[in-house]
């Protein structure tokens, strides 16, 4: 019998679904032109890619093809998709002590590959907890 997936939950509160993006996920600046400097295109290949959210994890390793932002607009998250992805009693238990977010962060523990990192809120993430996946 497969083991069952495995999703680390967090929330946030963020202005747009850009912002939501831009945060989770890695993203890189426009390349310099072809007249740059070697030192300035490699200090701009180390600054490369801006994942603020893996910096403030820590510097983890994350497949990003394992983590989903979920933003809606106004202060009250999407609980219908958090619901397609947990147990009912687990999307109760986080629906409780949630404070103002409009924004779920979902990361597959798959994302880490072997390593069971302890995650925690950070700066701009609520850390919510880790709960088995319906999928």
């Amino acid at each position: 019998m497969a083991s069952r997936s495995e999703v680390h939950v967090f929330t946030a509160v963020f202005e747009s679904n850009e912002a939501a993006f831009a945060f989770v996920h890695p993203h890189w600046e426009p390349e310099p032109d072809e007249h740059t400097s070697d030192e300035d295109y490699v200090a701009w290949e180390d600054r490369n890619p801006i994942w603020p959210m893996k910096e403030e994890l820590g510097g983890l390793r994350i497949d990003a093809d394992f983590v989903e932002v979920i933003w809606k607009s106004g202060m009250v998250p999407d609980w219908n998709y958090l619901k397609s992805r947990l147990r009912a009693v687990d999307v109760l238990g986080i629906s409780d002590g949630t404070a103002p977010a409009n924004t779920f962060v979902l990361i597959d523990q798959t994302a880490f590959g072997d390593a069971k990192p302890e995650l925690r809120s950070t700066a701009n993430l609520t850390y919510r907890g880790c709960y088995p996946s319906v999928l």
